[in-house]
């Protein structure tokens, strides 16, 4: 598991550099390896969303690619317009690769539900002339999707989505359970989406956050998560001065007295402990979530409107066992 994730880190870190190498020369080639490198790291990824919904073929995720790839060159320009890097630039591709790939799906299904013929006809060709305005289908389809409005709304719904995320892990944080709980909510329903080690559709895994932690001390754990969240999700996020404080206390671990930051984790706590810990931490954490989203009237008014059943953010949410 940690050679798989510190593989995924080294793309992560290689890309983010060829970005910054990008912004500043405009170097076309560095470009070209920035690309082959995000294909790399979220093409499965868009694969995945086409197949899920059934429309995956070769030029439906061609699609999707070549649209996230001008997507990425736009927002560097965007980033040059305003004279300032993006440091987080990486992740933010992560949204532009699963919007265009749902962009494909949508387009897909306007095109089965609106234009296909149920008497047994063929489906009407995207290349098919439409009576008004001389345009083909494909090309209205396009124009559409491409219109500003639509893109203020995919900027609204990225926004949606990182701020939600990223309060969920400030609730957390900010938090002032014991470290092992807060660790165990860590491991096996954030880290593991973020580093995408499992599946989408399942909210957490106990046995992989085990299997991640075995052998180290709950400092080290404690450090480890601190330097991912910085790194992964936000710059700002830092375990709250509580939880390094609760590391000095003395804890019985078997019949030996121990100061809780020298006790190897998963010596101490199992797989079971770190199911039913993640479980309880995840619903007081969505409280807290909730009382700080209800004092954003704006954020309220767009997660309504842009989370579905579907999306990673619900299935972090939401409640509920998943092993």
């Amino acid at each position: 598991m940690d050679i798989q994730y510190s593989k995924k880190r080294e793309s992560f870190q290689k890309a983010q550099q060829l970005y910054e190498q990008y912004y500043v020369s405009n170097d076309e080639n560095l470009f070209e390896q920035l690309l082959v490198l995000t294909d790399s790291i979220y093409g499965k990824q868009v694969r995945n969303l086409l197949k899920q919904n059934g429309c995956f073929n070769e030029e439906s995720e061609h699609t999707a690619l070549q649209e996230a790839r001008l997507a990425i060159w736009q927002q560097v320009r965007k980033c040059r317009e305003n004279g300032t890097p993006d440091p987080d630039f990486i992740r933010y591709c992560k949204g532009i690769y699963y919007h265009k790939g749902m962009d494909a799906v949508r387009t897909q299904n306007t095109y089965r539900r609106r234009f296909s013929d149920n008497s047994g006809r063929a489906p009407v060709s995207f290349d098919a002339t439409l009576q008004e305005g001389g345009k083909n289908l494909g090309d209205t389809i396009e124009d559409v999707r491409n219109s500003l409005e639509s893109g203020i709304a995919l900027d609204e719904q990225r926004w949606v989505f990182n701020s939600l995320f990223v309060l969920y892990c400030q609730c957390l944080a900010n938090g002032k359970a014991e470290p092992p709980r807060e660790l165990a909510l860590f491991y096996a329903r954030i880290f593991p989406h973020v580093v995408e080690v499992i599946p989408e559709e399942k909210m957490a895994s106990a046995k992989w956050a085990f299997e991640h932690m075995k052998g180290k001390t709950v400092q080290k754990l404690g450090e480890k998560s601190e330097a991912e969240m910085r790194e992964l999700i936000d710059q700002t996020l830092r375990w709250h001065e509580n939880f390094w404080l609760q590391l000095e206390k003395t804890i019985c671990a078997g019949d030996e007295k121990t100061l809780l930051k020298d006790v190897i984790y998963t010596d101490v706590y199992g797989k079971n402990k770190i199911e039913d810990w993640s479980e309880s931490m995840h619903r007081t954490v969505v409280k807290e979530v909730v009382k700080n989203v209800m004092k954003d009237s704006r954020l309220v008014e767009s997660a309504v409107e842009y989370i579905s059943d579907r999306d990673k953010i619900y299935c972090l949410i939401k409640g509920g066992r998943d092993r």
